[in-house]
């Protein structure tokens, strides 16, 4: 679960770093809709869950007063709460096909966690 949502905001963090929270979701918005087939109704409560995801995640790195586990903690549950919101939306068809695509954007994070691993050691 967790590898998902850290999944997308690894996906989008390299490219949408310097870009709004409403733009950050209405990216991983579209990214959703184009996997999933979202109807309108779904994409709008998607993009609401990742808006609120953006804010709560910005305000999270913006914060100077919470150690680095904290920071950690608050921000796991941020993305499961997120990934709640969306799941809830979705009909067994695009369940499916989100857990599918979750499971290979885990492998992928692996993958290239462990080629990071190798060029550093």
């Amino acid at each position: 679960m967790l590898c998902l949502l850290a999944g997308f905001s690894g996906m989008a963090n390299a490219q949408l770093t310097n870009k709004s929270p409403e733009q950050r979701a209405a990216h991983r918005t579209k990214a959703l809709q184009k996997k999933l087939n979202l109807s309108q109704e779904q994409a709008t409560t998607v993009q609401a869950a990742f808006l609120t995801q953006a804010t709560r995640m910005d305000s999270l790195k913006n914060s100077p007063a919470t150690d680095k586990k904290s920071k950690q903690l608050a921000a796991r549950s941020i993305m499961l709460n997120t990934k709640k919101k969306i799941v809830a939306v979705l009909n067994d068809e695009q369940k499916q096909k989100f857990v599918a695509w979750e499971k290979a954007r885990k492998e992928r994070q692996k993958g290239k966690q462990m080629r990071k691993d190798t060029q550093e050691g």
